[in-house]
């Protein structure tokens, strides 16, 4: 039989297998555990608001307790100078809405950037120079002093203008003007010679338009002079032949050769010719010298 009346069939017998009684205890522990943890949770929420509402008080209180403390305060007028210009101060420094530094701020502004030195280098002459002539006396607080040079700076600069500087002012004058003579008369010689070669203009290119026709009637006379050769093979083999052909080439070759020795033989009778000439001609000359020679004897 089983131990639970809510687990027997109709027959007797135990739903469960005889483990009724377990399952049993556990049916009857979960409503324990479930309420357990509702009022857990009850508990927290009760102590957030508890914890918000001590907060809340405790700032309100705060709250009340300054502005009594202000209202608490007497009521007083600044007079003071120093006090006056702390305020001026204070408000300047709350306008102040850039994020400048304040040397940044002071160049911003037109003032000197540092009210002390900060490094070595504003403690330089070259420095203390540049921020007199940009901020004036007053605003750089520098001695003008300072821009005028000491007796040894004279003395070295004017043994430095000795060496860099020899020659007086007199010398360097007279030097000048005679480097601009030299360059002067430089061109005017260039331009002299630019104009001779202007008017040598239209004989040269006379000459050149005579060279260049030369050349080309000395191609045209090549180029006839070849096709009449190759004419006159074809000719000589009585029919029709390609000039690559090995025959061509040496019959064509054997022409040129021949046709050269004419050219050189007929250039070297002009040669003769042009030489008689000048014989004959010399001749004479020399026979007139002569017949005057002996006609002033007679006399």
């Amino acid at each position: 039989a089983c131990c639970c009346c809510c687990c027997e069939d109709s027959s007797g017998s135990c739903l469960h297998n005889g483990d009724c009684g377990r399952k049993m205890f556990s049916c009857k522990v979960r409503p324990f555990v479930a309420l357990r943890s509702g009022i857990a949770e009850g508990l927290g929420q009760f102590r957030t608001l508890t914890i918000g509402a001590v907060r809340q008080e405790k700032k309100q209180t705060e709250v009340e307790e300054a502005v009594a403390d202000a209202d608490e305060l007497p009521v007083t007028f600044v007079d003071d100078v120093e006090s006056v210009e702390a305020r001026e101060e204070r408000i300047n420094a709350l306008r102040n809405k850039s994020r400048l530094l304040p040397q940044h701020r002071n160049m911003l502004h037109d003032l000197l950037p540092y009210e002390q030195s900060q490094s070595w280098i504003h403690e330089t002459v070259k420095y203390r120079r540049m921020m007199l002539g940009r901020y004036g006396i007053e605003g750089s607080r520098t001695d003008p002093r300072i821009c005028f040079p000491t007796k040894k700076e004279a003395y070295e600069r004017a043994e430095y203008e000795k060496v860099a500087f020899p020659f007086t002012l007199r010398q360097m004058m007279d030097a000048n003007e005679t480097a601009q003579k030299a360059r002067k008369a430089a061109t005017e010689a260039r331009e002299a010679e630019i104009a001779r070669k202007l008017e040598k203009l239209d004989q040269w290119t006379t000459d050149l338009n005579a060279k260049i026709e030369k050349k080309e009637r000395e191609a045209r006379a090549a180029k006839e002079r070849k096709d009449r050769l190759v004419e006159e093979v074809r000719r000589h083999f009585g029919f029709k032949v390609d000039p690559r052909d090995e025959r061509f080439q040496e019959m064509l070759a054997q022409k040129e050769r021949e046709d050269r020795k004419k050219v050189k033989e007929a250039k070297r009778k002009e040669k003769e010719e042009k030489m008689m000439e000048k014989l004959q001609k010399k001749t004479a000359e020399l026979e007139a010298e002569v017949d005057v020679a002996s006609g002033k004897g007679k006399k």
